[in-house]
């Protein structure tokens, strides 16, 4: 530690990769570009236009954004760190 009580560290640049989440696949949403409401986020993109023709259908609203979306996880691929975080 030091004279301030703050523990000190060394920080260096560590490698890392993605990875998409298998069980969480690409997901899509509708959003009206006129008043900003929006779909619930679906496996389908089909649903997502589906629901964009029917909110124009009852607001006469012509633009909109198709989102689509995917989770990811972020792992360390540095060999110079263990699977906990930690400097072999």
């Amino acid at each position: 530690m030091s004279g301030d009580g703050v523990k000190r560290g060394r920080f260096a640049s560590l490698g890392w990769t993605l990875a998409a989440m298998p069980a969480m696949g690409v997901r899509h949403v509708g959003k009206c570009l006129a008043c900003g409401e929006h779909s619930v986020d679906t496996a389908e993109p089909d649903e997502a236009q589906l629901w964009c023709l029917r909110h124009a259908g009852m607001t006469r609203h012509a633009g909109f954004e198709l989102t689509a979306f995917q989770f990811f996880s972020a792992a360390i691929t540095d060999p110079a760190v263990d699977e906990a975080g930690s400097p072999t």
